[in-house]
C-alpha cells in the first residue's frame, strides 16, 4: 500500500524538478540599466536571466570595452517559481564596475550568478533517480514481505500438521 501511496505522490509532482529562483546580485527590473561593482570571486560567467528569451543586452567593462555576452539557446529550463529563463551569459575577466544595460519594456530583467544552471543537470538526474528508485525500492520490499510472510504461513501450517 505505502508503494502505491509514494508512487502516486512522484507521479502527482511529475518527473521533472523545478529548479530554485536565482540567487539575483541586481534588483530585477524592466530595462535594466546598472553598474556592477564585481570582484574577484565574480571573475568567470554570470547569467542575465528574464521573464521572456526576448529583448537585448548590452555589457561594458570597466576598460570600457564592450563585453562578452552570449546565448546558450532558449533553453526550456525555468528557475524558480517566476519562471526565469537564463537570457544571455556575461564572461567577466577582469574586476571593477561593469556597465550592463537590457531593454525591453514588456520583461524584467535580473544578473545572478550561474550556479543554479550548472548544478541543473545534477539535480534532475538526481530527482529521477528518485523518481524510479523510491517505487522499486517499495515494490523490492513489498516483495520480500510478501515471500516471507507466505514462508512463515508454511512454517506455521507444518508446524500445526505435525503436531496433529
Amino acid at each position: 500500500m505505502t508503494t502505491v501511496v509514494v508512487f502516486g505522490v512522484l507521479l502527482a509532482l511529475g518527473p521533472w524538478v523545478r529548479h530554485p529562483t536565482p540567487d539575483f546580485i541586481t534588483e530585477t527590473e524592466r530595462n535594466l540599466e546598472v553598474e556592477l561593482e564585481l570582484g574577484e570571486e565574480h571573475l568567470g560567467e554570470l547569467g542575465i536571466y528574464g521573464r521572456s528569451f526576448s529583448g537585448a543586452c548590452s555589457f561594458h567593462r570597466p576598460s570600457g570595452t564592450p563585453g562578452e555576452t552570449q546565448m546558450r539557446g532558449a533553453a526550456s529550463v525555468s528557475y524558480g517559481a517566476e519562471e526565469w529563463n537564463l537570457v544571455h551569459i556575461l564572461t567577466v575577466v577582469e574586476p571593477g564596475t561593469h556597465k550592463l544595460v537590457c531593454s525591453n519594456d514588456e520583461t524584467e530583467f535580473g544578473v545572478a550568478s550561474m550556479h543554479v544552471v550548472e548544478t541543473a543537470s545534477t539535480r534532475q538526474m538526481l530527482w529521477g533517480l528518485t523518481w524510479v528508485g523510491l517505487p522499486l525500492l517499495g515494490l523490492i520490499t513489498t516483495v520480500t514481505l510478501g515471500v516471507l510472510t507466505l514462508l512463515r504461513d508454511r512454517r506455521e501450517k507444518a508446524a500445526v500438521a505435525a503436531g496433529r
